[in-house]
């Protein structure tokens, strides 16, 4: 399973990578030292989270998200960024997330940084901090997979954690600023918080951790209680295009949300018979808006960022 999981990402990754190259000529310096083919490879663990976060980072970068265990640089991972020859490697999450191990094996491939906080939420503060989009940023629960993916579809997530108590099982100690919450059964010291984080509603002891960045909209009930009006999600995945299907993303797919940015196709999570695999989509609109290219002196449906007039066919066409 985990054999099959990787052969998908790099299947994307690698048609990713065909995408930009052939659509920027930037992306391939010719000269006397081995060509990159993109400038920017940002490397993340197998789980979803920091995958997600480091998309938009990516995508203002024009550059590809690589996944790979936490704690080995998968060999198949390794020979894609010893192809691509990145002028920069950016680590997106701490040690415990991807081994130093990993990062002194990428060292040999170009010059690597790193991205990180203690938590999912200070590491996405840390890449939003970073991005120069004016797209709006949401707030959202950063454990909870469906919301995330919901929110990316037309906006920018801004993780946060969310603890909900029971107000009879735990007891909350107010003082000057801070809120220290205990266990009522057996005393255990839970945590003290700043007071503007902790909101007790009826029935509900709500503890938010959110980043320090400046965010109008919510997508989540329990942060919506902190005053944080709940935006408008559009359940329309096919705005995009005419007769265009999303593609389906999972938490073993999630690099395709990259993909899905540069071609400006819709996700989604639920399977409703109208989707298809993302790569085969993937290639016919590609294909389609290059022959619609071939009769237009203008860019057709390619982000301009990344469409370059002089370009070849990646697929032969």
């Amino acid at each position: 399973m985990m054999m099959k999981k990787y052969h998908n990402i790099l299947f994307f990754i690698s048609f990713l990578i065909l995408f930009i190259s052939f659509g920027c000529v930037n992306a391939v310096k010719i000269g006397g030292e081995k060509p990159s083919l993109v400038d920017t490879v940002i490397i993340t663990n197998d789980n979803w989270a920091d995958c997600i976060v480091a998309a938009e980072y990516a995508y203002e970068l024009n550059g590809v998200i690589l996944q790979t265990e936490g704690d080995n640089l998968n060999p198949h991972v390794e020979n894609m960024v010893k192809s691509i020859n990145p002028k920069k490697i950016v680590i997106v999450g701490g040690p415990l997330a991807v081994s130093k191990d990993v990062e002194n094996k990428l060292k040999k491939y170009g010059n690597v940084i790193r991205i990180w906080g203690p938590t999912r939420v200070e590491t996405d503060e840390n890449i939003l901090k970073l991005l120069n989009s004016n797209n709006t940023k949401v707030l959202v629960n950063g454990y909870n997979f469906s919301e995330v993916i919901m929110v990316s579809n037309e906006y920018i997530p801004v993780y946060c954690s969310i603890d909900v108590y029971n107000p009879n099982s735990v007891i909350r100690v107010y003082k000057n600023n801070t809120v220290k919450i205990y266990d009522a059964h057996n005393k255990r010291f839970i945590g003290e918080y700043e007071r503007n984080k902790v909101l007790e509603i009826p029935n509900k002891v709500i503890v938010l951790n959110k980043p320090n960045i400046n965010v109008e909209y919510c997508y989540n009930e329990d942060i919506h209680a902190f005053g944080y009006p709940i935006i408008n999600i559009s359940h329309d995945y096919y705005k995009y295009y005419s007769n265009n299907y999303p593609i389906l993303l999972d938490k073993n797919s999630v690099s395709a949300l990259l993909l899905s940015k540069y071609l400006n196709v819709p996700i989604t999570t639920q399977s409703d018979g109208n989707h298809v695999l993302a790569f085969i989509r993937s290639y016919i609109l590609v294909s389609h808006l290059y022959r619609e290219r071939l009769k237009s002196t203008k860019p057709v449906g390619f982000p301009p960022k990344i469409f370059s007039s002089s370009i070849s066919s990646p697929f032969g066409l």
